[in-house]
């Protein structure tokens, strides 16, 4: 995480006009219409989000990985995977450089959407309206009360696709996805609250973390300190109630949950073999950390799919994401007990 306000502030240099920000006294979010409708966010005088201010200046790579808290179609792989072609893995026009459009630049609920064109892996075309809205909240959840803040910034998202076109759901999956980027260090850990948690991870990503996972009474740990790749989800049938993550060396937390009212078909959205088919694994968070090429890691929230009878009709997702900067970092150690519950025994 950055030390400063510096790559923040600098992304707002650097983009001028072309976000929407606003300040909340020591916090603020600026939302980028032209960067894959990212949002970034500044808390208590530190840069929340990773940000790649050289892809910022110069948006001319296959993938402008800018960082902050993207929003994604998915699946990323398998058969209907919107990242492929072929054996090729690609991020497609209308995500990597099409703009948003902006709708609504009201600072507490601007809204931002463009009318896309997505061709999957089974070469399905898939038309829809991608829309954004973004809510800010004026009150940090309940497990974060009585704790004591040099600031803190919640906002929900509202993350939206709308099938315009005739789809079959043997032909195509789509669910809305949001994955929020933070650069890793010895000092960041991420977790999740969720009961039974031996039984609500799924592991069917990359290799097994191994000592990387930590289970506690009411949910685990993992430590993503961007120097393994690896990913692993909590299953939707688990109920987990959040995750984030914690830097021991700042006082910063993050929470992020999912709030959707969705009876959808949950699908595997990863970039893997899935040899078990579209259904292999139906999770609606996932934690991904990263090798040292990067050095981040990525809290997620999955959405599922809406489908009347065979057609494919969109998806959406409604997930809360909060900051807060602990006055006192030791009062980190007290959040995530108190989180979590104690350790679990081997």
């Amino acid at each position: 995480m950055s030390a400063s306000r510096n790559a923040y502030r600098a992304l707002l240099r650097l983009k001028g006009d072309a976000v929407i920000h606003h300040s909340l006294g020591t916090a603020g979010y600026a939302l980028c219409p032209d960067m894959g409708g990212r949002v970034f966010a500044e808390v208590g005088g530190l840069s929340m989000h990773r940000i790649d201010l050289g892809v910022v200046a110069d948006p001319t790579r296959p993938f402008n990985n800018f960082g902050g808290g993207n929003f994604w179609p998915a699946p990323e792989g398998g058969k209907f995977g919107f990242n492929y072609e072929g054996d090729r893995w690609r991020v497609q026009e209308s995500i990597n450089l099409q703009p948003f459009t902006v709708v609504s630049n009201a600072p507490d609920h601007p809204i931002i959407e463009k009318t896309i064109m997505l061709t999957n892996r089974a070469e399905t075309v898939v038309e829809a309206i991608m829309r954004r809205e973004m809510v800010l909240a004026d009150s940090c959840p309940a497990c974060l009360e009585g704790y004591s803040f040099e600031g803190f910034l919640s906002y929900v998202t509202v993350d939206s696709f709308e099938v315009l076109n005739s789809v079959p759901v043997e032909d195509a999956l789509i669910a809305a996805w949001t994955l929020e980027q933070f650069d890793a260090s010895e000092h960041t850990v991420s977790f999740c609250a969720v009961e039974n948690p031996r039984a609500a991870i799924n592991f069917d990503y990359y290799e097994h973390p191994g000592e990387r996972i930590a289970y506690h009474e009411r949910g685990f740990v993992y430590r993503t300190d961007g120097t393994k790749a690896g990913q692993v989800g909590a299953k939707a049938r688990a109920g987990a109630s959040l995750i984030g993550f914690c830097n021991y060396s700042t006082g910063v937390v993050c929470v992020r949950e999912d709030r959707s009212m969705s009876d959808g078909r949950y699908f595997n959205i990863a970039d893997n073999d899935q040899p078990n088919g579209p259904y292999s694994a139906a999770d609606n968070y996932s934690i991904y950390n990263s090798d040292t090429r990067m050095r981040a890691f990525e809290l997620e929230t999955v959405g599922s799919a809406n489908v009347d009878g065979s057609f494919l009709k969109g998806s959406e997702l409604v997930s809360a994401t909060t900051f807060a900067r602990f006055h006192e970092t030791g009062d980190v150690e007290m959040f995530l007990a108190e989180t979590l519950g104690p350790r679990a025994p081997e």
